[in-house]
């Protein structure tokens, strides 16, 4: 089966990759604003019979593709899901699926594209998530009261000294990070329908009077800088992660919390932080039910039920499977089978726009200071 991909960056060539090992697939076309770019950084390409389109349309028009991918920058992603619908072809998105409530309602307006469309979800589908939610169905927990999740993210360096610490083309870090932490949480207590929405967030720590479009490279307080060996430490790519974070044209805030509010009176308390690293990291909830309490954390592959009516505990270990936990294997597997028509998407268009809709529901009460429905 051939493949085209819109905007071909790192996020989208680890899925493509994937769509290759599997021996089903062909890249055969990539269409990007700075098709150079694409093919310095990544050489492995070179080896492909693969065509260039500097225009996404041109492509659709071009190929007969039997998948399209789009991983161009946030901002885009809607316009060009937009663009994949009129060709009526699977459709693999990356999230978010829109970052403004004018593209979520644009989205909305494609809905026979939805059971065709696998939005990027990899933790729903992770093999962590699946075992807590064949637990959370069974009825161990009993009547669920509550979700207390967190997101500690180690690697929040890349949202403030990449491209990323544009607010423009992000939406902001709910958008960002919540999307996919909301989604799994909707995901496991299943047709429940959340309803209302508030949120803060603030800005304590990536903010500062350095001149905008400063590259560390050229400051003088590099050597001083708490960031660099922090950074440098983190990637090898350090010429891509040479914005300076203390700039006056760095957005996006370092923390943010949310509460969500369901039909049937269950709540979730989220929160989400970009400064926590290395072993201070930690992504998962806790599920509060009458019967028991079940918590999990992806990044220990742990899941621990505690018994309301003893004090006895049971640990059960989950393999990491792959990247994102192995919720990306999952993903590419299923486009696969949505493109042969032998499946429908396990995320899909309405699973995107609903995550969507609550993140920017938290950005909104952020700002706002008030309580935000969701339709």
């Amino acid at each position: 089966m051939k493949i085209g991909v819109i905007g071909y960056g790192k996020r989208i060539n680890s899925i493509v990759e994937l769509l290759l090992m599997s021996g089903e697939c062909t890249l055969s076309s990539i269409a990007d604003v700075d098709t150079e770019r694409v093919k310095t950084r990544f050489p492995a390409l070179a080896d492909m019979n693969v065509r260039y389109y500097d225009d996404a349309e041109k492509m659709l028009d071009s190929e007969e593709l039997d998948g399209i991918l789009v991983g161009t920058r946030c901002s885009s992603h809607t316009e060009y899901a937009l663009l994949a619908a009129k060709y009526n072809k699977p459709l693999y998105l990356e999230k978010p699926v829109c970052t403004t409530y004018e593209d979520l309602a644009r989205l909305k307006g494609i809905m026979h594209m939805n059971e065709r469309t696998v939005v990027s979800f990899p933790l729903r589908t992770a093999k962590i998530v699946e075992e807590v939610k064949k637990i959370v169905d069974s009825g161990r927990l009993g009547t669920l009261s509550q979700i207390q999740s967190a997101n500690n993210v180690p690697y929040g360096a890349g949202y403030f000294h990449k491209w990323y610490k544009d607010e423009a083309e992000t939406g902001g870090l709910f958008l960002q990070k919540s999307t996919h932490d909301l989604d799994y949480i909707n995901y496991i207590i299943g047709n429940v329908r959340p309803v209302r929405v508030c949120a803060m967030n603030s800005k304590m720590i990536f903010f500062g009077d350095h001149p905008a479009g400063l590259r560390c490279r050229d400051c003088p307080d590099v050597d001083i800088c708490p960031e660099t060996d922090r950074v440098r430490a983190m990637k090898n790519d350090v010429e891509v992660y040479d914005n300076c974070s203390f700039a006056v044209d760095t957005g996006n805030e370092d923390s943010g919390s949310l509460i969500v509010q369901y039909e049937n009176g269950l709540h979730t308390v989220y929160t989400q932080n970009f400064i926590a690293r290395f072993g201070a990291q930690k992504r998962g909830a806790r599920i509060i039910g009458y019967k028991a309490t079940l918590e999990f954390d992806f990044y220990t592959g742990e899941i621990v039920i505690f018994n309301h009516e003893s004090d006895k505990k049971e640990v059960i270990t989950v393999e990491d499977d792959g990247s994102h936990f192995g919720g990306d294997k999952f993903l590419a597997e299923n486009f696969i089978a949505v493109m042969k028509g032998s499946d429908v998407s396990h995320s899909t268009l309405s699973d995107g726009i609903l995550s969507a809709e609550m993140c920017l529901a938290a950005r909104k009460s952020a700002k706002e200071r008030i309580f935000v429905d969701i339709e």
